[in-house]
């Protein structure tokens, strides 16, 4: 998938810190939808929203390496970005999974609203720890 590099209208107008933002945002809108919309699939199908969770956050996190490690931090594929990348993808998804798990059972939130709110969750820390897999300043590549 070719995925423009660079965005003369963009380039010219945002800081580049605030660019990486909006450009991870957008894969964020597009990851997102993919796995909300898996998600509802296998809860219809298979009836257990935790299942639905995982297996919809694995589908997304394939899709996610590929686009943040390309387009959004613009990293060329490095041996050790995988095992950080999925370290970072197995603690997000504990914590959206538990604040899902939370919002369900605790405060007996729509599960389809609730997993919008873990999606933010899941969204915050994978920023953060995306920023860090790939910065072209990491200088320990394993």
């Amino acid at each position: 998938m070719n995925l423009p590099r660079n965005m003369p209208w963009l380039n010219n107008r945002i800081r580049p810190e605030f660019q990486q933002t909006l450009r991870f945002a957008l894969v964020g809108v597009l990851n997102t939808g993919a796995s909300y919309i898996l998600f509802v699939i296998l809860y219809q199908l298979f009836g257990y929203y935790i299942v639905a969770s995982v297996l919809s956050y694995v589908g997304g996190m394939l899709i996610s390496f590929i686009l943040n490690r390309g387009f959004v931090f613009k990293s060329t594929a490095r041996r050790g970005q995988l095992l950080p990348f999925c370290l970072v993808n197995l603690s997000s998804l504990a914590c959206s999974t538990g604040v899902l798990y939370l919002l369900v059972e605790q405060f007996a939130m729509w599960v389809y609203f609730a997993q919008m709110i873990a999606i933010g969750v899941s969204m915050t820390i994978n920023y953060l720890g995306y920023r860090t897999v790939f910065s072209s300043r990491r200088t320990n590549d394993q």
